[in-house]
């Protein structure tokens, strides 16, 4: 209906019916909603407050169907996502820009509440943000925590144990707490709690709690007390967790106090413990850490130890890192050694290759240019075994690095023969001849 039919229809309509006509046409269109909305904005004046609350139930009203949806099918399309998301960061905009009646805010935290414990919209974690927004009282934030605390989820649970200790409810969070205690970091902010309270025999007695109880990552409390031990200088307890850590037989555990017993030896200027400690290290270590404690025993080790232990310690580091091994070979006059490797090796073609980017046979080449050469051309006949581009494309980068060589070391006619024999013996991979026209 254009302009003028509609002003002629409403052509000396009352207030009463044109506010009926309004209120059920944003009724069954929310862009309606929306218009009447903008209208607001620029001339009630002096009813922002219902302009704002119109808009944060109007937001709220296509989220909720969007989730709602997400939660029916375990998810949706991605622009319906974005609307939905967008939606919730502008209802919390709006809610902490504009006073608003809890009344107001409260019926759509509970509607919010509802779709976060059906749980599966993939929105819970931005509706507990908005719900934690919503309430902005001490009063209000008590609401919103023991609704949470009500739910079967155990992190969340976890959560509003911290919004009960953020309002000073002390009983209420040790409860929830005290129900919840399965993780580490359960017994690791019980602890802290009681060392905000001063009490360091609590604190410590959590911990070990959470030593003899808790599921997994044990290297986290043992992290904890060992520095509450290193500073008091109790070396019986390190060694007591030193114990407890050997009993797990996980590495992760003997690693976290094996660090702490090797800094208060160090301290100490305990050698023997300071060495112990040490080879343990290198034993248990991530492997992104055995650089670290490689060189730390170089450096700290006398001479003689040092000799005594580097064949002990060359194994350690052959079988936690390939890569690292053959680079001290390198560094160590054993060039001869990583040429076997390199020889032996079951080859793989990608980043988990000791050789990738040829990082150990360039190196090579120089003393063993025919070793290499034949590495290289048993590379690219093995990656030609299969008919795939990317192994056409690998095959394509080894065979410039190859004329690169040959001709460094004057073997340009070998090269020219050897290139024309792989193309003949592979002309029907048409993808692959046209990829080495280029060399």
């Amino acid at each position: 209906m254009d302009k003028q039919r509609t002003e002629e229809l409403l052509k000396g309509v009352s207030q009463e019916d044109l506010i009926s006509i309004i209120w059920k046409m944003t009724a069954c269109s929310r862009e309606a909603e929306n218009v009447l909305i903008s209208w607001g904005r620029k001339n009630a004046k002096t009813k922002k407050g219902l302009v704002h609350e119109a808009e944060l139930q109007n937001l709220w009203s296509e989220a909720k169907e969007i989730i709602s949806e997400f939660n029916e099918y375990g998810g949706g399309p991605e622009d319906e996502e974005e609307v939905a998301g967008d939606n919730i960061e502008r209802m919390i905009e709006i809610v902490n820009e504009h006073p608003m009646a809890w009344e107001i805010r409260k019926e759509i935290l509970d509607e919010m509440l509802y779709e976060f414990e059906v749980g599966n919209s993939g929105f819970d974690d931005q509706l507990i943000d908005a719900a934690e927004e919503f309430c902005q009282s001490e009063e209000e934030t008590r609401y919103l925590a023991d609704q949470l605390s009500g739910g079967n989820s155990g992190f969340y649970k976890s959560y509003a144990a911290q919004l009960y200790q953020e309002i000073g409810d002390e009983e209420r969070f040790l409860q929830i707490r005290f129900e919840n205690l399965n993780y580490a970091s359960d017994y690791i902010e019980v602890a802290e709690h009681y060392a905000g309270k001063g009490d360091h025999e609590k604190e410590l007695e959590y911990i070990w709690k959470g030593l003899k109880e808790c599921r997994g990552r044990l290297d986290e409390l043992i992290d904890y007390a060992a520095w509450i031990y290193r500073e008091q200088k109790n070396e019986a307890e390190l060694w007591r967790l030193y114990d407890v850590a050997i009993q797990t037989k996980w590495d992760l555990n003997i690693a976290a106090i094996a660090r702490h017993l090797y800094a208060y030896a160090k301290e100490k200027g305990d050698y023997d413990s300071q060495k112990k400690m040490l080879l343990l290290l290198l034993d248990v270590c991530q492997t992104s850490e055995l650089k670290t404690w490689f060189d730390a025993s170089q450096r700290e080790l006398s001479e003689e130890d040092w000799k005594k232990e580097y064949p002990g310690i060359m194994e350690i580091v052959r079988k936690k890192d390939r890569r690292y091994y053959l680079d001290i070979c390198m560094e160590t006059g054993r060039e001869a050694e990583v040429l076997k490797y390199l020889q032996s090796e079951e080859r793989r073609y990608d980043y988990w290759n000791v050789d990738s980017g040829q990082y150990f046979s360039k190196r090579l080449f120089s003393r063993y240019p025919d070793e290499i050469l034949a590495l290289y051309w048993r590379d690219v006949h093995t990656l030609l075994l299969v008919t795939k581009n990317r192994n056409y494309e690998m095959a394509t980068d080894l065979l410039a690095i190859i004329k690169s060589c040959m001709k460094q070391i004057g073997k340009t006619q070998e090269w020219n023969r050897q290139f024309e024999e792989l193309k003949e013996k592979h002309k029907k991979k048409r993808n692959f001849i046209a990829m080495v026209q280029k060399l």
